[in-house]
């Protein structure tokens, strides 16, 4: 039974009891008695009607008892609809906390992906590695906001992990002395390192004992993620903030795909050096050999050609160019012939003093026909001596032919001494075999 039940039941029904006693107090005035309980106990006793009103206290009870239960209900539909308001509210603002949240996570999220995708977009660019790692660093520091980003390079011996580059004062002084951390043993970065698994300290428990750099005494969190190539670690990113626990796994993802981009560059970095640093020793033994074949070229013979008169002709390699203008009142234009630094010879043009002088118009057209018949002289010189080796190797293998042809020792000697001395033509030849001279024994 409720609250509101019982005190209904027990007002209806002392409500009830007025009835008769007012009306016992009535009929004892409308007789002329005096009120005393003896007459008020005759009212009840000897007026019929009376015994109708003794009822009203049961009656009126009974109703209000109804009405409590009423009410006992609307007070509980009324305190449940007001707790399921409240728990509206409470989860309304839940819901708002959370949306706020979410909001702030993927806003920072957001901008955490556009920082290292412009990080990522303009690491692509460079093409030195050390340009490469110290924009990197300074980048990651100032588009996310950390206090620090270094990174660590493996030694060739995979031994230790060497700092190549910092963004903070404490990075460069660490820099400087050419900071290095034992790959699978000492910090944080050795540890990713060795693993080649990302790892996120905070300063609190356990971690905390990786917050000890004197360089870098406001670091509270730390993460370290792997720079792979080809599954291959071959250095590490480092961050660290000034916030404890900075980090979380969605930063970590993030963050290693920074990583994996940085990897990319700095491998695609290496090979372009690689491939440069080849192929300037290809064009240097290129060039060497360029050099000796026209220095072999120019030993065995010099042309020459002069134009005289509107002829040309061949001229001896020794012949005096005109001289210079003061000396012979001409105008002499002279330009070298050169090949990849090979000089080859030289053009010399000359003017008679009524004449003009050459202008530099004329002087650049000369030089570019000059660049074209370098060119033309080197490709007719590889030319003669593509066909000199195809000759060479059409004889020898015409000789060897001959020779594995026979199988008499006698044969095989008359062969190769009559087909070398006819084709290099030799007045005179000999081939002989001779007893090898033994080796004298050791004295060991």
């Amino acid at each position: 039974m409720g609250k509101n039940t019982r005190r209904y039941a027990l007002l209806g029904a002392l409500f009830g009891l007025a009835f008769p006693i007012v009306s016992s107090f009535l009929w004892v005035y409308q007789q002329g008695l005096v009120f005393t309980p003896a007459n008020l106990l005759r009212a009840q006793v000897n007026n019929p009607l009376q015994w109708i009103i003794d009822s009203a206290p049961l009656f009126l009870a009974f109703f209000a008892y109804l009405a409590g239960v009423r009410q006992d209900r609307v007070q509980e539909l009324n305190q449940s609809m007001s707790m399921r308001l409240h728990e509206r509210d409470s989860l309304v603002m839940e819901l708002e906390a959370t949306r706020a949240e979410l909001e702030r996570i993927v806003t920072r999220q957001v901008g955490q992906l556009k920082a290292a995708a412009q990080v990522a977009r303009e690491a692509a660019t460079i093409r030195d590695l050390e340009e490469l790692l110290g924009l990197t660093v300074n980048l990651i520091s100032e588009r996310l906001g950390f206090y620090h980003a270094g990174i660590f390079m493996l030694d060739a011996a995979r031994e230790y992990a060497v700092l190549r580059a910092a963004s903070s004062e404490g990075g460069m002084r660490m820099l400087a002395r050419q900071h290095k951390l034992k790959v699978g043993e000492v910090g944080l970065v050795g540890y990713v390192a060795g693993s080649g698994e990302a790892r996120i300290a905070l300063d609190v428990g356990k971690d905390a004992v990786f917050f000890n750099n004197p360089d870098l005494p406001r670091t509270r969190s730390e993460m370290a993620l792997p720079l792979k190539t080809y599954q291959r670690v071959i250095g590490v990113l480092d961050v660290q903030s000034e916030q404890v626990q900075a980090f979380t796994d969605e930063d970590l993802k993030i963050l290693q795909t920074l990583a994996d981009q940085i990897a990319l560059a700095i491998d695609n970095t290496r090979l372009l050096s690689e491939s440069q640093q080849a192929l300037r020793e290809l064009q240097a033994l290129y060039r060497l050999q360029e050099n000796v074949g026209w220095q072999d070229y120019l030993q065995q013979r010099q042309p020459a050609y002069i134009l005289d008169q509107g002829e040309v002709s061949p001229a001896h390699p020794s012949l005096e160019t005109p001289p210079s203008s003061e000396e012979a009142g001409a105008h002499v234009l002279r330009l070298p012939i050169s090949m990849r630094g090979q000089g080859l010879g030289q053009l010399v043009l000359q003017r008679e003093n009524s004449e003009s002088p050459w202008t530099a118009e004329e002087t650049e057209m000369v030089r570019t026909t000059i660049n074209q018949v370098a060119l033309a002289l080197e490709n007719a010189r590889l030319l003669e001596k593509t066909r000199r080796d195809a000759v060479r190797e059409r004889v020898v293998t015409d000789i060897s032919a001959q020779l594995w042809a026979s199988t008499d020792i006698h044969t095989i000697l008359r062969t190769a001494v009559h087909e070398l001395g006819q084709t290099l033509e030799a007045s005179d030849a000999l081939i002989q075999l001779e007893s090898p001279v033994s080796p004298e024994p050791s004295g060991d």
